[in-house]
């Protein structure tokens, strides 16, 4: 995975369910989501600066990585990578914000009034902020956790996943269930 300090390499544990489908599933670090090469905090930098104004070009120009195997040297992140973080997260912006702005008062009983950011993509990160704040302060052990680690829990690690696509198949199964057996 490229990170801001360089390349880290991961293996996902593999973990049985317990909700009684027995397959198993692989557990990802809160620093990563699903099925991207970059660290969540990368594509999180990513989002911070788009939703600062900057263009999707100057984006990725300013994501600067170390290379590896060649001290000192840095590369930039490819523009249509990062045109496609920032696309994917603003298609999911609105639906993000909604579901935060919902736990916001779990976290934050005392109503912690959330500013209008000036984009969908700002709004969800400073709701997205708000909540991990309130974590922060509402239970000890997360007095580090970042922004990033809250959405990448919070969503399974598939904030940036492709859409899950249409049942395939017989599509009544949810009317059968309502009708009683004779």
């Amino acid at each position: 995975m490229a990170t801001f300090a360089g390349t880290a390499e991961t293996r996902p544990r593999r973990g049985i369910c317990r909700d009684g489908c027995g397959r198993s599933h692989v557990l990802l670090p809160a620093w990563l989501l699903s099925r991207r090469r970059y660290a969540a905090v990368v594509i999180f930098a990513a989002l911070a600066l788009r939703a600062a104004g900057l263009k999707t070009a100057a984006v990725a120009a300013r994501l600067r990585l170390p290379s590896a195997g060649r001290e000192g040297q840095r590369w930039s992140v490819p523009v249509s990578t990062a045109g496609s973080w920032l696309a994917r997260f603003a298609s999911r912006a609105g639906w993000l914000r909604a579901g935060l702005a919902g736990l916001l008062p779990l976290v934050e009983p005392l109503g912690r009034v959330v500013a209008p950011a000036g984009s969908v993509i700002g709004d969800a990160l400073a709701v997205l902020e708000a909540v991990t704040a309130g974590l922060r302060r509402g239970f000890a052990g997360l007095a580090m956790v970042a922004a990033h680690e809250v959405a990448a829990h919070l969503t399974g690690g598939l904030l940036l996943a492709p859409a899950l696509p249409p049942l395939a198949g017989n599509t009544t199964l949810a009317g059968l269930a309502a009708v009683s057996p004779s």
